[in-house]
């Protein structure tokens, strides 16, 4: 048998136990409708003592939707977003790229200062093939800057698909390190042919 105290209590412990789970489920509510929907990946840079985490001028699904900040094929100008990590002479740049990036082809745009002049040093990286790549700063070879670009599923101009000659394949994102060892200076501007890695 109860007495009138106990019932006046249990309902108090009811209705808080009521009050608990709303909130719960408010909360998580909204921890799922913003944490995949905000979410832009970033580039990890390791240079020197330096680490950054680089952020893409703009970043898109695979089908070029729900393009961050912008659709770069509609926008009058698309953001500069470069990240700074400079690379000492004689040491290395360790640049670790997250899945949403690896998953899929993307490329490595990485530019060196020669004697000869600049060079470009183009890597393309296979689906799930590499997250991270070492990128080595020498006296005859000094690390400018980085560009990783990620692969989309969309060809532009493209009527004819893979078969038409003027296509080009789109990019998802974009993100850039400037590298240049502090205090350098280029003294060749020469631009060379690109070679592959």
């Amino acid at each position: 048998m109860q007495h009138p105290g106990d019932k006046k209590a249990l309902t108090i412990l009811a209705a808080a136990a009521a009050a608990v789970v709303v909130l719960i489920a408010g909360l998580t509510a909204v921890l799922v409708v913003t944490s995949d929907d905000d979410h832009v990946p970033t580039v990890s840079v390791q240079a020197g003592d330096t680490f950054v985490q680089v952020q893409p001028a703009y970043w898109c699904e695979r089908d070029m939707t729900d393009c961050t900040p912008a659709d770069p094929r509609t926008a009058k100008q698309v953001p500069t977003q470069v990240a700074r990590a400079a690379t000492p002479v004689g040491s290395t740049m360790l640049l670790t790229v997250p899945k949403e990036i690896a998953s899929g082809p993307w490329f490595a745009f990485a530019q060196y200062a020669t004697p000869k002049g600049l060079q470009r040093v183009v890597t393309l990286n296979r689906s799930d093939s590499k997250y991270t790549m070492e990128l080595t700063s020498t006296p005859d070879r000094v690390l400018l800057g980085v560009d990783i670009q990620s692969v989309a599923t969309v060809l532009d101009n493209s009527p004819n698909g893979l078969n038409s000659p003027d296509g080009s394949i789109l990019m998802r994102g974009v993100f850039s390190v400037d590298a240049r060892p502090d205090g350098y200076t280029v003294t060749n501007v020469t631009e060379l042919p690109d070679t592959r890695a």
